[in-house]
């Protein structure tokens, strides 16, 4: 109903959205250009433009001139044009005034404050938005300024008969001609914000009238809006960067988006963009100032250094502006409750009303005010938020909660130190009652006050699951009743329980997250950690770290060990690990960081964003690992050339190259080029890998990652790559006790979480680089005992392994075989293990017979080798993929997709290009027809 009277409205004063033409009316409201010096004259060289945009040029001057807003000039001024082009690939003209400007007298005109706009809408459920069409173009000229808005251009001399774009105090004059035409509205029904107008109502009704007020005034005095650009009657409106809707107000989305994907500043000036578009919502964010604290500190004369800190500060404050709350507008004919706190680095404070909250503030203390007492703090906490919102609380009774007990009497206690003196003083002539509130229900200011205890993070994901995680986990402590009665005591007394700290909102056991007793919360912590692409289907030594960096519950590690044992996927992709026979010869450990490396490939891929190899480079010391794509076919050049670009570059040259016997290590371009630069290249012995077994290794690992990542789509593995990378040289390695990213930097990697605040990692320079020392030192020895302890397990024999009758188990099977003349591509990364089967006879000393699906193909009947017990539960067979009959797995042609004629040595033949069952249609092979035939009879192409 109010759309179609809005609509009819809309259609009563069409006048009013249609294209201006000629001059606008005489207001008495002329925009002014008053000089500092009266004589002094502006006169600027026109820039060169290439030959398209003069042609856009030309016809936007046309244009102009015939809207009569420019005319010829003979003026002394001139000024160049810019030619600035739009989002739809048009061309817009602009006016370069930057030196008109510097001698133009400023206008001292108070411009509205965007906060005091927004407070008027608390009670407002419809709105309308009205954009003004040409809005500066509305607006005259004085006579006698015109000349000084003259500009050249390669074919004449013009000025503006129009207020224009560019000249300094163009939106003064317009934000006055706008609160001049609309004063008796303001802040009644209407807002004005330069060009945009706001219209605001409680309801349907009243909101038409209103309207039609402003559409009224807007044709008395001809202005025009841009109707494309308008919203009417709506529910919810954007607004000056903000969603307004029922009292509430929120963060435009798209701003949201442009600060979360903010790159890294590298000089003040991107600091200072970035800073000014995250500070305009200050208002939202809990902790803004602490959180911009080292990156405010940059902006000080030659204080300029990006380090840890501060990446860490523009990741936080990033995050936290991006998981805003939706803050409630204010109503003025309700109470306002002030929630102050203070710890021992700052302050804070929340504005509420109704129980929801309106601001948020925080802010750091000098050395000055870190030396006070706590007293003073506290009372500094309450002085300055009552001064931050003093336009809300003036003149109207309002409450102020604090957990300080001795604040309530604030008003009553004698002021007996000059601060105490000087800040009473400040805040008498409010009219307020103070209230004490337990420190347990103080949560959200108390965390506004206290800096996080820890400064690494992890992220639990790639949109906003971070905060829903938190806040179940925070659910886990009120049902725990030994978790709550924790809670409660150290709230009574911090040290009751001393292996828990409690700071207001966390509860933490030796500076890791406590989570409750909850197994279905657990069960989603686990399969972050270890089922998703940071954790990596992760063995359980690893698993157990990742997640021991930032949670604690107990039983922790039996827990995880239960899930990595039961995880399907591992059971079906990882490897069995058999010892060789032989007894292991280790090779030395290499005194100094990426002095002795081990390099191998990953072959046997399918094709990938045009790769099919992964070049491996491993440091033998830290364990530190490059995984680099290829594209076979390549030289030994190609090779030499990716080493230089991704790992040279990093880590400089090696003393020595452990590698296997391929023929491009082996290469007389390989020797040669590496000989000269002094490094030696040692080779393994042919068919003995374990020469080089940590690199060997590494790719078992990297093919079970990308294997359990790419699942059903093994083609994507190129997209994993990187986080491959990532995710081996952050994950927990037994035989150096730590982590390969820690090992090499001497720091542990930034755990991705972004919920879990950590401990800062800065240490003095002469204590750190001594750490370093001892780090290598431990890292050695513990190289040492690992390889002593893999030397003993490598020699020890097989042991012989047993199934019962009813056991479920895994069948390995054979990968794609070669059907014709197209080898099957993506081996690596197909499933190895497929089940679970039952076992329903023994067969001999080492044979089982399995209860298979009766569609297999396959004798049921099958070598211990080939079996792998099921650990757990869950018994959801995959789909069986069709068997031949020696147990490799076969696929059928489905359909001829397309034919060629090909050549076969000197004879042209037929060929097809085939779509196998269970493949996606890119996997279409082409294939010679007679062979193909032959193979397959029963196949009528």
């Amino acid at each position: 109903m109010l759309k179609t009277e809005i609509e009819a409205l809309l259609y009563e004063f069409k006048l009013v959205f249609e294209k201006p033409v000629g001059l606008p009316p005489e207001r008495g409201h002329d925009h002014r250009i008053e000089l500092k010096d009266d004589k002094a004259v502006v006169k600027v060289k026109p820039y060169r433009h290439p030959t398209h945009q003069k042609d856009e040029i030309e016809k936007l001057v046309g244009e102009m001139l015939q809207s009569r807003i420019i005319r010829d000039s003979n003026s002394a001024f001139s000024s160049p044009i810019v030619m600035v082009k739009k989002k739809d690939g048009s061309w817009r003209t602009c006016v370069d005034y930057r030196k008109l400007n510097q001698l133009t007298i400023k206008d001292n005109f108070s411009m509205p404050v965007i906060e005091e706009l927004l407070d008027e809408l608390g009670a407002a459920n419809v709105f309308s938005k009205l954009d003004q069409r040409s809005g500066y173009h509305q607006i005259r000229m004085r006579e006698s300024d015109i000349q000084k808005t003259a500009f050249r251009t390669y074919e004449g001399h013009y000025e503006f008969l129009v207020m224009t774009f560019g000249l300094t105090n163009a939106p003064v004059t317009f934000q006055g001609l706008m609160n001049k035409l609309f004063k008796q509205y303001l802040r009644k029904f209407v807002l004005v914000f330069f060009d945009d107008i706001l219209v605001y109502s409680v309801d349907g009704a009243s909101h038409l009238k209103h309207l039609r007020i402003v559409l009224e005034t807007l044709k008395a005095h001809q202005l025009y809006a841009k109707r494309s650009k308008c919203c009417f009657g709506s529910k919810e409106v954007d607004y000056l960067g903000y969603v307004i809707f029922g009292g509430c107000i929120s963060m435009d989305e798209s701003k949201v988006k442009s600060i979360y994907t903010w790159p890294v500043p590298t000089n003040v000036k991107e600091l200072r963009g970035f800073l000014g578009l995250s500070g305009y919502y200050r208002r939202f964010v809990k902790g803004y100032g602490f959180l911009a604290r080292p990156l405010t500190d940059l902006l000080k004369k030659g204080a300029w250094k990006w380090g840890l800190e501060e990446e860490e500060a523009f990741r936080k404050l990033k995050e936290a502006v991006c998981s805003v709350p939706v803050l409630a507008l204010p109503d003025f004919n309700s109470e306002f409750i002030v929630e102050a706190d203070a710890s021992d680095a700052r302050v804070g404070a929340v504005l509420v009303q109704k129980g929801r909250p309106l601001a948020f503030f925080s802010k750091g203390l000098g050395v000055k005010h870190m030396r006070l007492s706590v007293y003073e703090k506290e009372m500094l906490a309450v002085l300055m938020s009552v001064k931050r919102w003093s336009a809300y609380l003036v003149g109207r009774h309002f409450v102020i909660k604090t957990d300080h007990h001795s604040l309530k009497f604030l008003a009553e206690n004698q002021a007996f130190t000059p601060f105490q003196q000087k800040w009473v003083v400040k805040i008498m002539g409010f009219d307020y009652e103070i209230q004490y509130r337990r420190g347990i229900h103080n949560i959200v200011v108390d965390a506004l006050s206290r800096k996080p205890e820890e400064s690494s993070c992890c992220t639990m994901r790639v949109s906003h699951v971070d905060s829903k995680l938190l806040e179940k986990i925070k659910e886990t402590w009120k049902k725990d009743d030994k978790l709550r009665k924790i809670i409660e005591a150290n709230e009574e007394e911090a040290d009751k329980h001393p292996k828990y700290q409690w700071d207001g909102e966390f509860l933490k056991r030796k500076g890791n997250l406590v989570v409750g007793n909850d197994s279905e919360l657990k069960k989603e912590m686990l399969k972050f950690f270890h089922d998703s692409a940071i954790g990596g289907h992760s063995g359980a030594t690893a698993t157990i770290q990742r997640v021991s960096v930032v949670l604690y519950w107990k039983g922790l590690k039996r827990d995880v060990k239960n899930w990595v044992r039961e995880c399907m996927v591992c059971q079906r992709n990882t490897r069995d690990k058999h010892h060789p026979r032989g007894l292991l010869q280790p090779l030395p450990i290499p005194e100094t960081i990426w002095s002795s490396i081990g390099m191998d490939f990953v072959e046997g891929l399918p094709k990938s964003e045009k790769m099919d190899y992964i070049l491996v480079v491993v440091d033998r010391l830290t364990k530190y690992s490059h995984f680099l794509g290829l594209t076979h076919p390549f030289t030994t050049k190609d090779v030499a050339q990716t080493f230089l670009k991704n790992v040279f570059k990093l880590h400089g040259l090696p003393s020595n190259i452990i590698c296997d016997r391929d023929k491009v290590f082996m290469s007389l371009f390989w020797k040669e080029l590496f000989g000269k630069l002094g490094v030696v290249v040692h080779a393994s012995t042919t068919y003995h890998p374990e020469t080089d077994g940590q690199t060997e290794r590494v790719n078992q690992c990297l093919e079970t990652y990308l294997r359990c990542m790419t699942g059903e789509r093994p083609k994507d593995w190129s997209e994993w790559l990187h986080l491959a990378e990532w995710w081996y040289n952050t994950t927990f390695h037994s035989a150096i006790r730590t982590t390969p990213y820690q090992a090499l930097y001497g720091q542990p990697p930034p755990i991705h979480l972004s919920y879990i605040a950590g401990e800062s990692m800065v240490a003095a320079v002469d204590r750190g680089l001594q750490a370093r020392e001892d780090a290598i030192k431990m890292l050695k020895f513990h190289l040492q005992r690992a390889q002593d302890r893999m030397k003993s397990q490598a020699d020890r024999k097989r042991k012989e392994c047993e199934y019962q009758v009813g056991d479920w188990v895994f069948l390995k099977l054979q990968p794609y075989r070669k059907q014709t003349v197209c080898a099957r591509t993506g081996q690596k990364l197909a499933s190895r293990w497929f089940g679970p089967f039952r076992i329903i006879e023994r067969i001999g000393v080492v044979a089982y017979k399995l209860k298979l699906p009766e569609n297999s193909r396959v004798h049921p009947v099958f070598h211990v080798s080939q079996l792998k017990k099921m650990v757990g539960s869950d018994k959801v067979q995959d789909e069986w993929p069709i068997i031949d009959a020696d147990g490799s797995i076969s696929k059928e042609p489905t359909r001829i997709v397309d034919r060629r004629i090909g050549k076969k040595g000197n004879r042209a033949v037929t060929e097809v290009l085939v779509e196998w069952s269970n493949s996606f249609l890119e996997d279409a092979t082409w294939e010679v027809l007679h062979l193909l035939k032959q193979q397959f009879p029963a196949f009528n192409p």
